[in-house]
């Protein structure tokens, strides 16, 4: 039998191995399962880098595209359906790479972080406040809040914030060339005050490779449990004395759900959970995927 002949003959197999493989892979004590099948996103939300769900509004997501597109804010449900886009006045985005929501003293905030380096370039970044307007539909402006971060270590890329109540911002580095490290902005939230920020802990011991690095995170609306994605997985963290402490069995294995580039997650109320990626390099469509999981009672 010619090679060629043999190669032809061994595909079909090959092809339902592999699909086999890729039955949803969900370990330790995460509970974690798809809920449904994965939902495009609009073009308007073709490099989606960040979501959350919106603090005022249950069933509606907040997420943005990567650096070098429009400065604004897309609100989406949980199907991917586009509900409204925000431009934010004055700013534009630089490279924006994670999104959180919280209640504040206006009724609900989104956080919005610029802080994407891929160089490594940047000793300062940004982080915007910006009011939630609680109805989405159709869209507008919005103003946002800048609030000038300078970086203690120097340059870092960074992909992840989450923020927990009463305006506790952390931030998790990529990994890209350093440890992974969590940073806090000493409260309270100061606008237009540059404020250095503070390193808590690392979660890694040097750079890692690019399948484990750090793209996105976020916390429960309770601020007890915290969710870190890397390209291939979420780690789920509690919050002890202001560090995170990985849950034991807390890590779920997203390889088998093939996204082409996954970017985002956000957390939701009763185990709700929310992934995005972007498009990729390979004619992958950007999507938007739910899963339901139970953490520690979650």
């Amino acid at each position: 039998m010619s090679r060629f002949l043999f190669l032809v003959l061994l595909l079909p197999f090959l092809a339902t191995l592999a699909a086999a493989q890729c039955a949803w892979n969900a370990a330790g004590q995460t509970g974690c399962q798809p809920v449904g099948q994965p939902r495009p996103l609009p073009e308007a939300l073709k490099e989606s880098s960040g979501v959350a769900f919106s603090a005022l509004r249950p069933g509606v997501l907040w997420s943005h595209n990567d650096g070098g597109h429009d400065p604004a804010l897309h609100a989406t449900d949980t199907e991917g359906r586009l509900l409204g886009t925000f431009l934010l006045r004055g700013i534009r985005n630089r490279d924006w790479e994670d999104i959180a929501t919280g209640r504040c003293q206006a009724g609900g905030c989104i956080y919005l972080a610029d802080t994407g380096d891929n160089e490594e370039v940047r000793p300062r970044v940004d982080l915007y406040r910006i009011t939630d307007p609680g109805t989405v539909e159709g869209g507008g402006e919005l103003a946002a809040e800048r609030l000038p971060l300078l970086l203690p270590d120097g340059p870092r890329d960074i992909e992840a914030v989450f923020v927990l109540p009463d305006e506790q911002v952390y931030f998790v580095t990529k990994g890209r060339s350093h440890p992974v490290t969590v940073y806090r902005y000493p409260p309270p939230l100061r606008p237009e005050e540059e404020v250095s920020l503070e390193p808590v802990q690392t979660l890694s011991d040097g750079a890692l490779p690019i399948p484990s690095q750090v793209t996105g995170a976020d916390a429960s609306p309770d601020g007890t449990l915290v969710v870190v994605r890397t390209y291939e997985s979420l780690t789920f963290y509690r919050m002890d004395a202001g560090r995170l402490v990985a849950v034991e069995g807390g890590r779920v294995d997203l390889r088998t759900l093939q996204e082409p580039q996954g970017e985002a997650v956000g957390l939701g109320p009763d185990g709700q959970v929310v992934l995005t990626t972007e498009a990729g390099s390979f004619g992958g469509v950007a999507a938007l995927r739910m899963l339901r999981c139970g953490v520690g009672g979650e």
